[in-house]
């Protein structure tokens, strides 16, 4: 009987112990969830997501990965970070129960493209100012007759060598001394997929590796000041102080070519525009040139009217003209024949910025006596389409980037115009007057707005 007994009672236990188990719940997984948009805002990221559906109702807790760091922990399916720039991202969201079931979704993007003004003031410090939040990001000191130039993700300046900054942080992440006569500032550089090319304070001319920094040639130049141009093959070099235009060639540093100033003119201010086959360019007599590139033949030149006016604008294009001005008067010449075909005339003020063309517009700075002004004209014909009064004089000519206009003026202010209708948008501050020209850099150098003296403007 006491078997019998036993048997009952453990029969018993066995079958309670059952019956619980077959009524005890499992956790269900939260189900998946979605990426469902990302918001770019300059520097700042949102990233929302579907809502993790729970068939147990519990309470949904979210953790954001972003290239393996913790972003943040929340109940919400939306979060909004801080990242860097030019950037590739692997983002990694995970849903998790209170009960520990979860549910993950991975995905990729790219941060914000930065957009950089850069300006260089009085005293040869080069600015960097972000354009998402108008906020400066970097400042570096150079030399303050140089002009920067952007190639991929650096910025290449001229104090105490030649140095490639960081776009984004103004570090300098590459230099090359290549002078040996204590000439240690550079300036007019400009560069290609392979060198940079640069004149130190004694006027030679310095072609610099990229990668490693070692230089290939060198050549001497006798007081040279004005911009370099660039094309595939040569650096053509206007100089201020004789009267010749030199084809450099890219490989050896030798001229393949000269040309020699008509009319006992002595000096070219500015850098020569390229187009095609055809290179462009005028005197400090009132000359405007057309040459072949290839061979340093004259196509044709034509005098402006006056008597020993120069040409101080580099000039631009528009459609077949060839858009210059001497400080009197802005022409529009024909690039095939050299015909004028229309003039703006400053009636006494000063033109000492150069020109540039945006959605069939030129803007020009103007300097009048004590003040200055930012005009627009309908690069048809030279009517005036709008006029903006600037505080002081200016020398710093404009550039447009996204239907906005950025030029400088020696009350040390930088300011921002709208293209369209010439109403202020703002304007920023510098600690001296803004004498140089301005350049915007999107990204890594993937969009570069040069103003039209910069001889990458080409």
């Amino acid at each position: 009987m006491k078997y019998i007994s036993l048997l009952i009672i453990l029969m018993f236990f066995s079958c309670s112990s059952d019956d619980e188990i077959l009524t005890v719940k499992i956790n269900s997984n939260p189900e998946p969830i979605t990426v469902d948009d990302i918001v770019l805002d300059g520097a700042t990221t949102t990233i929302d997501w579907s809502d993790a559906k729970d068939e147990d109702d519990d309470q949904i807790f979210y953790k954001l990965y972003i290239n393996s760091i913790l972003i943040e922990e929340t109940t919400k399916s939306i979060s909004t970070t801080t990242l860097a720039y030019n950037t590739d991202y692997i983002g990694r969201i995970i849903a998790t129960d209170k009960k520990g079931g979860t549910t993950e979704v991975s995905f990729e993007f790219s941060s914000s493209k930065s957009k950089i003004l850069l300006y260089s003031n009085g005293v040869g410090a080069l600015k960097a100012v972000d354009l998402h939040t108008l906020t400066p990001m970097w400042t570096t000191q150079t030399t303050s007759i140089e002009s920067h130039i952007i190639s991929g993700n650096m910025i290449y300046s001229g104090i105490d060598g030649i140095n490639g900054l960081d776009i984004l942080s103004g570090e300098i992440i590459w230099t090359s001394t290549p002078s040996n006569n204590y000439n240690r500032d550079y300036r007019n550089i400009i560069a290609d997929d392979l060198n940079v090319y640069a004149l130190d304070a004694g006027s030679n001319l310095h072609c610099v590796n990229k990668t490693t920094g070692g230089k290939m040639w060198e050549r001497s130049f006798m007081d040279y000041y004005a911009p370099l141009s660039i094309d595939l093959e040569h650096i053509f070099i206007c100089s201020r102080n004789n009267d010749h235009l030199y084809a450099i060639n890219k490989s050896t540093g030798e001229a393949d070519w000269s040309f020699r100033l008509e009319s006992n003119a002595s000096k070219i201010k500015t850098n020569p525009l390229i187009i095609n086959n055809d290179i462009y360019f005028g005197d400090n007599r009132g000359k405007f040139y057309s040459l072949n590139k290839n061979t340093g033949l004259k196509n044709w030149s034509i005098s402006a009217p006056g008597q020993y006016i120069s040409f101080d604008s580099s000039p631009t294009q528009f459609n077949e003209l060839i858009i210059t001005g001497t400080n009197r008067a802005l022409y529009a010449y024909n690039s095939i024949t050299g015909v004028s075909k229309w003039q703006y005339t400053l009636n006494g003020n000063t033109l000492k910025t150069s020109p540039f063309v945006y959605n069939d517009k030129v803007y020009i700075g103007v300097s009048k006596n004590g003040s200055g002004e930012l005009v627009c004209l309908n690069a048809n014909d030279g009517s005036v389409v709008w006029r903006f009064n600037l505080e002081n004089n200016t020398t710093s000519s404009p550039i447009v980037f996204e239907d906005t206009v950025y030029i400088g003026d020696w009350n040390k202010n930088m300011y921002f115009v709208n293209a369209s209708t010439g109403v202020l948008i703002t304007k920023i501050k510098s600690e001296s007057i803004i004498f140089k020209s301005p350049s915007i850099v999107v990204g890594e150098g993937e969009t570069v707005i040069y103003p039209s003296v910069n001889g990458l403007k080409n």
